[in-house]
Parts: C-alpha cells; sequence; structure tokens
C-alpha cells in the first residue's frame, strides 16, 4: 500500500513538474506583435512554428547560415530538393540538398522565400532557423529572453 502511494506520489509531482516547465518555455506574444521565447533549460530558444503550413519543431541557431531541415521531416513536411550543397559544420563538412520555402512562420511573424538545407544526418526532427531567416529580424536578448520582431525599414 505504501509502495503505491509513493508511485502515485511521484507521478504526480513529475506530471506538475512537466506541466509547469513546458507552461513556461512557450513562446508569447506582445501587445506589438513581437515574440518574446524564454531560453530552455539548455540556453537554447525553441518553439513550435510552421512551414509552408505544416507544423515543425524549430531551434533558433545563429551559428547556423541557412535554414536546415532534417531530410526525414523535409519528406514529411513535402519540401522538394532542387540541388545539392556540401556545407561546414562544427562536426566537419557534409553533403546536404539544397531547396526552397515558400513561408517560416515563428508565431506572429512570417517570413517568405527562403533558401534552405536539408540534411540527410540529421537525426532529430528539429529545424535549425539560421540567419538567413534570423537576419530578417530584429533580435533583442536580455534575461535569458528573446524578442524578435521585423526590421524596420
Amino acid at each position: 500500500m505504501a509502495r503505491r502511494f509513493w508511485l502515485l506520489a511521484w507521478l504526480s509531482l513529475m506530471g506538475l513538474l512537466t506541466l509547469y516547465f513546458h507552461h513556461s518555455s512557450q513562446p508569447t506574444v506582445t501587445a506589438s506583435g513581437e515574440l518574446r521565447l524564454k531560453a530552455d533549460a539548455s540556453g537554447h530558444y525553441r518553439l513550435e512554428g510552421a512551414i509552408n503550413g505544416q507544423p515543425v519543431q524549430l531551434l533558433l541557431d545563429t551559428g547556423a547560415t541557412r535554414v536546415t531541415v532534417p531530410l526525414h521531416v523535409a519528406e514529411r513536411i513535402g519540401l522538394t530538393p532542387s540541388g545539392h550543397s556540401r556545407v561546414n559544420t562544427a562536426a566537419g563538412t557534409i553533403q546536404v540538398q539544397t531547396g526552397q520555402i515558400e513561408t517560416l512562420a515563428m508565431g506572429p511573424l512570417t517570413l517568405y522565400d527562403l533558401p534552405i538545407f536539408i540534411n540527410p544526418a540529421a537525426s532529430g526532427d528539429e529545424i535549425l532557423v539560421g540567419m538567413n531567416a534570423l537576419g530578417r529580424l530584429e533580435l533583442r536578448q536580455k534575461d535569458r529572453q528573446l524578442l524578435l520582431r521585423p526590421l524596420q525599414e
């Protein structure tokens, strides 16, 4: 009986912690339409977004030159490669496919006509949002929060 109690108590605690941390990491939209992200425990900025209207998981990566989609995700969301390229990564030089996306949506922000890399070696589901996308936005970081908004022209 005591074992069952402790098991239920442990599962309840884990559920509450999961709910708390999932909710606290969700992006918010400010009154002026800016996107505010909170860094996760590892200091990265992750969010749910969409490519060409298809839901995807995004990881903002200022060290990436281009938006990079794992091959299995590209196939799932219907992206068609248009060529090949060799790129230098932290793990060395790799062969990737190239392509184009019509839209990348992150909360209230939508970017259009972005060249992408499709990486056959990537095993995760996250799409790296590189500088060809982030360079179209104003980024402001403070206190483990990142504020994104369109560049003012």
